[in-house]
């Protein structure tokens, strides 16, 4: 999944690094190259590709030297607070949301001219990169506020105050969501990952869950390529070994839900929750359909998938590839 240090710190990523991965090739078929909205659009219609054509060329010199196990290019573009400033004047002034507290500006993301800003931008990268064979995917990150998550949004008392008083309401977010594929539809050739989780919104003050809403955009998803937008893989980033009894578990329903009324129709990835992972995990990725599973590398002193054995991680895209389960150990 790439190392995201960089977007929680709020400073511009560096070229991706994949000294950690090279011990590992043949392990893995991708990497993740993280960017920042605002190292590549830093004026209105501008934009500058010179950070993420620097990282496309790293995998490309890594793939020169590993012939036989090339990695492909996933594309993760954080907005959120990594947003520059213009686009944080757009509908409005910049508001301000502390989350766990760390206090974060924002744009309004749910406005009109934030969105029209933001769908020019992924237009614009998709022509760009839409025909290029390294990139294997891009990740959806339309509404995204937290994480690179659409779902993530912080709906505590403090934070609806500051949102409600600027104009957002449920129903704009809710908007937002099921507009947010349109911003990827310059996106002919390259499939589209989505990251779901339980939607929430706001009754009578307090944040309650309403899955018939995540159920909604994932059924839109599944349907986009029948529909002429783009190919749109459905996914999650809570991978574990109770995703399927947990917090997710809806999630992972309706995609069985989904891939089972379509068979080889519906595409699914899935991200780990935390820099753990283990054989159980991976499984209940195998039996959900997945072709692709992202791991958190070694970073900021946890280890990722460097505390699996090269043996494991080897099995593992093996299954993955072959969709068929592990005999996991105690």
């Amino acid at each position: 999944m790439g190392v995201q240090s960089a977007y929680q710190r709020d400073v511009p990523f560096p070229t991706v690094d994949l000294s950690t991965i090279t011990p590992y090739a043949g392990a893995f078929g991708g990497i993740v190259v993280n960017e920042n909205w605002l190292q590549l659009e830093p004026s209105p219609g501008k934009e500058v590709w010179t950070d993420l054509d620097s990282s496309l060329t790293a995998v490309r010199q890594w793939n020169a030297t590993h012939p036989t196990t090339p990695l492909g290019v996933k594309l993760r573009i954080f907005g959120g607070y990594a947003a520059q400033s213009w686009a944080k004047t757009l509908g409005g002034p910049p508001i301000t949301i502390v989350t766990k507290g760390v206090p974060r500006t924002y744009g309004r993301w749910w406005t009109t001219p934030y969105g029209a800003a933001w769908s020019r931008f992924q237009y614009a990268l998709a022509a760009r990169y839409d025909s290029d064979p390294l990139v294997r995917a891009v990740s959806v990150g339309s509404c995204a506020t937290l994480t690179g998550e659409p779902f993530v949004i912080n709906l505590s008392p403090p934070a609806v105050r500051v949102m409600e008083s600027a104009g957002w309401t449920p129903q704009a977010q809710q908007h937002c969501l099921d507009d947010a594929l349109a911003d990827y539809s310059g996106w002919r050739h390259t499939p589209v990952t989505f990251a779901f989780n339980p939607y929430r919104t706001i009754t009578n003050g307090h944040a309650v869950l309403d899955q018939s809403v995540t159920d909604e955009v994932m059924t839109a998803c599944a349907d986009s390529r029948r529909n002429g937008g783009p190919d749109c893989v459905l996914g999650n980033n809570a991978l574990s070994d109770s995703s399927t009894t947990g917090r997710p578990a809806a999630i992972y329903t309706q995609i069985d839900s989904l891939w089972q009324s379509t068979p080889g129709h519906v595409s699914v990835y899935f991200q780990t929750v935390g820099a753990g992972v283990d054989c159980t995990a991976l499984n209940i990725a195998i039996a959900h359909h997945a072709t692709a599973v992202e791991l958190w590398p070694p970073n900021l002193g946890y280890r990722g998938f460097a505390a699996i054995s090269t043996t494991d991680l080897d099995a593992w895209d093996n299954a993955l590839r072959n969709a068929q389960p592990l005999v996991c150990t105690p």
